[in-house]
């Protein structure tokens, strides 16, 4: 069973930010080994790393505007 994100979703958030496994795996900190165990559903995706994965910027994203 899985919770805040399924492998089909994790897909979709790659395909999105435009990230390889092993670049969203150096991107949070993890093996790239536990980024192919969420895609094939061995593992779930913890709940914080969801998250992470989804506050990361699209690929083509425009940066965000500054306050002053």
């Amino acid at each position: 069973m899985f919770g805040l994100m399924t492998p089909t979703q994790l897909k979709r958030e790659l395909s999105r930010i435009a990230y390889g496994q092993v670049r969203l795996a150096e991107k949070l900190g993890v093996n790239p080994s536990e980024v192919r165990h969420w895609l094939a559903g061995d593992d779930p995706v913890p709940h914080m790393v969801a998250l992470d994965i989804r506050n990361l910027p699209s690929q083509g994203a425009p940066p965000a505007k500054r306050r002053a």
